[in-house]
C-alpha cells in the first residue's frame, strides 16, 4: 500500500492533516481481453442475457463506462464485500451529464462463460461515436492513504485559515488529487459543484489515462459519489454523477 508522507513544512499541521486520511484505490488500465465479471473500462458487462442491457428514457442502449469487481479492491469498508458495480450513462456529446445515470449493484454472479454474453449487444459505430475513451480495457488496483483533495471546499474550509500561505501552497500542490480510483477524495477540474464532503463517498472517478485514452471533454475527468448513509442501504439510485474539463 503506498502511504503519504507529511513534508517537513507541514509537519506542525500533522495531526490535522492525517485527520482528512481516507483509503484509495488507484486504478491502472491494460489494454487485455476481459471476463465478463471482471473489473473493466468498457467492453461488455457482466449479463446473463442481452435483455438485460439497460435502455435511457428515450429507449436507446446506454453506455457502458465501467465495472468494478469489488472483491479486487482493499481497505474500502464501506463497499460491499463481494459483487459487481456498473455504471451507465446515456450515450450523447455530453456524456449523460444532464440524464439519469444508472449504477447496478449486482450481489451474487456466476463465473461461467458458457452461460453469459461475451459480447457488447448493441456496440457498432454509432454507439462507439460518444465514448469517452479510445480503448476499452482491464482494471488494477493499488491501495493508497491519501489526504483531502485540494479542489474541494472542504479542504479551503479547513486549512486556509490554519496555515500559512506557503504551507497552504505546499498542501495544495502535494493533495493535487487526480488519476482514477476508487474510494479516497475526488478530484475537481474546475469547481466542487456537487459539494463533496465527509459524508460522501467517492465510487469511481476515470481521469485522463494514456493507455485507453480516457478523455472527457477537453482535458477533463468524470466523478460519480454517493451519500455513506444511501451506501450503507445499497441504494444506487443517489449516485451523483459530474464531468468537467478545461
Amino acid at each position: 500500500m503506498m502511504t503519504y508522507e507529511i513534508p517537513e513544512l507541514l509537519k506542525g499541521h500533522e495531526n490535522l492533516i492525517k485527520s482528512t486520511f481516507r483509503y484509495s484505490n488507484e486504478i491502472s488500465l491494460k489494454r487485455q481481453e476481459t471476463k465478463p465479471w471482471d473489473s473493466k473500462l468498457g467492453g461488455y458487462p457482466y449479463l446473463k442475457s442481452s435483455e438485460d442491457y439497460p435502455f435511457d428514457e428515450k429507449g436507446n442502449p446506454m453506455l457502458f463506462l465501467a465495472q468494478i469487481n469489488l472483491a479486487d479492491l482493499e481497505n474500502l469498508d464501506e463497499l460491499p464485500e463481494k459483487g459487481l458495480l456498473q455504471f451507465f450513462v446515456v450515450n450523447d456529446d455530453m456524456y449523460g451529464l444532464e440524464d439519469p445515470i444508472l449504477v447496478k449493484y449486482i450481489e451474487d454472479y456466476e463465473e461461467n462463460e458458457d452461460r453469459l454474453v461475451k459480447k457488447h449487444p448493441y456496440e457498432n459505430e454509432e454507439y462507439n461515436w460518444n465514448l469517452p475513451f479510445t480503448h476499452s480495457g482491464k482494471m488494477y488496483f493499488t491501495s493508497r492513504e491519501m489526504p483531502m483533495s485540494s479542489s474541494l471546499d472542504l479542504f479551503r474550509e479547513i486549512f486556509m485559515k490554519k496555515l500559512s500561505e506557503v504551507e497552504y501552497e505546499k498542501l495544495s500542490d502535494d493533495c493535487y488529487s487526480s488519476d482514477s480510483r476508487v474510494g479516497g477524495y475526488p478530484y475537481f477540474v474546475q469547481n466542487d459543484d456537487i459539494g463533496f464532503d465527509d459524508g460522501d463517498f467517492l465510487l469511481l472517478q476515470l481521469d485522463i489515462d494514456d493507455e485507453c485514452g480516457i478523455m472527457f471533454g477537453d482535458s477533463g475527468n468524470c466523478v460519480l459519489s454517493i451519500p455513506k448513509d444511501a451506501l450503507k442501504n445499497r441504494d444506487f439510485s443517489k449516485v451523483v454523477y459530474d464531468w468537467q474539463c478545461c
